[in-house]
């Protein structure tokens, strides 16, 4: 039998402490109320105070609560009470105050601070009625069976007695649950003064009524006076304002009540007793409804603004809001003459786990990185997610020459610290730039563009962060420009493909060729491939690109075959950017059918950091290829980070040698020795091997004396027009 868990010893000293705090306060309050007011013998009071604090006590701290209100009732009824009447009584009055406490829980949403309608419905309207009621009926049954009260005062008794116990709960319970929410009280000079001149002007008001009113009732003074002025309160002082101000109000009348009439006694009539009760209920109910109103209504613009202004995944700023405060910031340092750094984050490897591990995990990793920055930046720091894995931070320093270098170290140190998702553990790393007000620029468009700029040096420089420079910003140019001419270059037909044959080491005949493409400028000058493939890959271009060449490489085969030649198969080039879109296939597909090309005579070179990035993709992608009668060759071998295992279940044709080994295997016997492993690796899998970048005689029996079956590179030809290359086509080559 497994043992119960007792409580610690701080947990009973707190329940101790609760319970006898309610206790005190509920005897107090039951105290003063029967000085105020008693009826029915002496026994009924018609405004039990203590009954809000039972109300509270059990909402707030559940059965230590309760208990505070047994102990309580039964201290201050014993007082006018025999004890097993007075018993009898606490246990109604802690019966009464479990139903107030606890019926809300399974009415659900509920908020205790009753700062929504239903909240407020919830409590005024069920919970507090029925725990009253269960108060009374214990207390006047007890009096009508163990006392001497007569047959005849019974449904009187009841009546008054629940709405004493309702008009308590109503004056107390709220001023006690709402202390949670006065941070919603104005603080501002004038809200200050505008409630003391409110609080004046009811007392002001209840003497005038006092002096000219004869007779005057409570009653009126509530109705006239006490409302007008709790819903003055709830309108511009919120739930706590409100109240505060029905407490005040209740203060105020029966302040009246004592001193004109000494109170309301056994000589006060039901009919006066009951206006009094109904007029102060109403008071409260106007007040606490009007107030939740527009407390809702005030968290309804609050969520809306955050919506407006802040990420919905990490809670960060979002970027409207950070081009807001920016600006803000910007202005109060040209004020103050102090600097403002800005940081511009960048996440690594984030792609490839969102990628790769879906959406769900890439999400809790940007959640992580938000909690991540939060930490390691001060209070006074701002930062924001501008979108997808980028974010921002915004410094104001005094001036200071690269300030912002400690704070940027401290960021991407802690943003490295590998973490645990699940059953498996990541790590990812940050670029950062970094631009200066007013150094950099003065406004915040500029500074942003500029840290921009500043991230992507960091990321392909591998620096961890850098700063801002003009440099940056020619290069910016000079690639705005580049891609505004590639653009205009794609409709105008300013690109060209030259060819560049590959030679079988044993026949010495031309195999294939690589298609490859150069920009012609209406200028008459040649734009490279190193200079505007980089930019295409940045921009996105290189989609219409890859179309572009896969078309065209086609067109210009059918043209040779339809002249007459038999031309070798044409090799294309797929980015990595190609060779993670969806409609690569579908594109290819449509090219073949278009120009007639025939599948067999149309290579795919990937190249190795490409293949290798996403095995399960790479693998449907180049079987689709495979399928359709395609040969994939796999370029710039050795230069990636190959698995053997996933290499050897690839659906490849061939490897390519890259021109970096091939250069130096006369010369470097580690070169060569890894150009020997490469080909022997690629026949042990059953794949051609070809050697590009092979420039001299003396490379090519090297490559030949080890086994290797086509090469490519100036000792055979440079890249050729399409006329110079169909010269070549029946050639055999003399150095094979």
């Amino acid at each position: 039998m497994v043992p119960l868990p007792l409580p610690d010893s701080a947990a009973i000293r707190r329940f101790a402490l609760v319970a006898g705090l309610t206790a005190l306060a509920y005897a107090l309050a039951g105290w003063l109320s029967l000085k105020l007011s008693t009826y029915i013998a002496g026994s009924v009071a018609a405004l039990w105070l203590a009954a809000g604090i039972g109300a509270a006590a059990s909402l707030r701290f559940g059965a230590a609560g309760v208990v505070g209100v047994l102990l309580g009732s039964l201290l201050v009824n014993s007082q006018i009470l025999p004890v097993q009447d007075a018993f009898r009584f606490a246990l109604g009055a802690a019966a009464g105050a479990w139903v107030m406490g606890t019926l809300p829980h399974y009415l659900q949403p509920f908020s205790a601070a009753l700062d929504y309608v239903s909240s407020v419905a919830k409590f005024a309207l069920v919970a507090a009625p029925l725990g009253c009621a269960v108060s009374a009926l214990t207390g006047v049954f007890s009096l009508y069976f163990f006392g001497n009260l007569p047959a005849g005062m019974v449904l009187q008794g009841l009546w008054v007695w629940w709405l004493g116990d309702l008009l308590g709960v109503f004056l107390i319970s709220p001023l006690l649950l709402t202390t949670s929410r006065w941070d919603l009280l104005p603080t501002n000079r004038a809200a200050r003064l505008e409630g003391l001149v409110l609080v004046l002007g009811m007392m002001a008001l209840t003497l005038a009524m006092m002096y000219h009113v004869d007779p005057l009732r409570p009653a009126e003074i509530v109705l006239f006076v006490m409302v007008p002025a709790v819903l003055w309160a709830a309108l511009r002082f919120s739930v706590a304002g409100a109240s505060l101000a029905i407490f005040l109000a209740a203060i105020i009348v029966m302040g009246v009540a004592v001193v004109s009439y000494g109170g309301i006694t056994s000589t006060t009539t039901p009919r006066e007793v009951f206006a009094l009760q109904i007029s102060m209920i109403t008071m409260a109910l106007g007040g606490l409804f009007v107030s939740a109103a527009l407390a809702e209504r005030r968290y309804s613009e609050m969520r809306l603004d955050m919506l407006a202004n802040h990420d919905p995944l990490t809670g960060l700023p979002n970027r409207t809001y950070f081009q807001d405060f920016l600006g803000h910031a910007l202005a109060r340092a040209q004020r103050e003459k102090s600097q403002v750094s800005l940081l511009f984050i960048d996440l690594d490897r984030f792609k490839h786990i969102n990628d790769s591990q879906g959406h769900d995990v890439g999400d809790q990793v940007l959640c992580i990185v938000s909690n991540r920055l939060d930490e390691q930046l001060r209070a006074d720091d701002f930062v924001a997610r501008l979108g997808g894995d980028e974010f921002a931070v915004i410094l104001t320093h005094p001036p200071a020459s690269r300030a912002a270098s400690r704070v940027a170290r401290k960021l991407i140190q802690g943003l490295a610290e590998p973490f645990k998702l699940g059953q498996r553990r990541y790590a990812i790393g940050a670029s950062v730039g970094i631009s200066v007000y007013p150094d950099d620029g003065l406004d915040a468009n500029t500074l942003l563009r500029q840290a921009d700029l500043a991230m992507y040096q960091a990321k392909q420089r591998r620096s961890g962060f850098e700063y801002f420079s003009d440099e940056l910003n020619t290069v910016a140019q000079q690639q705005l420009s580049l891609e505004t001419g590639l653009r205009q270059a794609l409709g105008r037909n300013e690109l060209v493909l030259v060819y560049q044959p590959k030679v079988d080491l044993i026949s010495g005949r031309m195999v294939g060729m690589e298609a490859l493409v150069r920009w012609l400028t209406r200028s008459g000058g040649i734009i490279w491939p190193d200079q505007f493939i980089p930019v295409a890959e940045e921009t996105g271009l290189i989609m219409p690109l890859g179309r572009w060449v896969t078309r065209a490489a086609c067109e210009q085969w059918i043209a040779w075959r339809d002249a007459g030649f038999e031309p070798p198969p044409i090799a294309i080039n797929l980015s990595p950017r190609q060779f993670s879109d969806a409609r690569l296939i579908d594109d290819i597909d449509d090219i073949l059918k278009d120009t007639g090309m025939d599948a067999a005579y149309l290579q795919i070179e990937v190249t190795e950091s490409a293949a290798m990035e996403n095995p399960a993709r790479t693998f449907d992608m180049l079987d689709a290829l495979r399928q359709r009668g395609l040969h994939i060759f796999i370029d710039d071998f050795g230069t990636g980070h190959s698995n053997l295992g996933q290499l050897k279940r690839m659906p490849i044709d061939a490897l390519k040698i890259d021109k970096s080994f091939v250069d130096d295997v006369l010369t470097d016997n580690d070169d060569a020795e890894i150009a020997i492993a490469i080909i022997r690796l690629a026949h042990a899998l059953n794949l051609r091997v070809v050697a590009e970048g092979v420039e001299s005689v003396e490379q090519v029996a090297f490559l030949k004396q080890n086994g290797c079956d086509e090469i490519q590179g100036y000792v055979v030809a440079k890249p050729l027009t399409p006329s110079k290359v169909s010269e070549l086509f029946s050639q055999t080559f003399a150095h094979a």
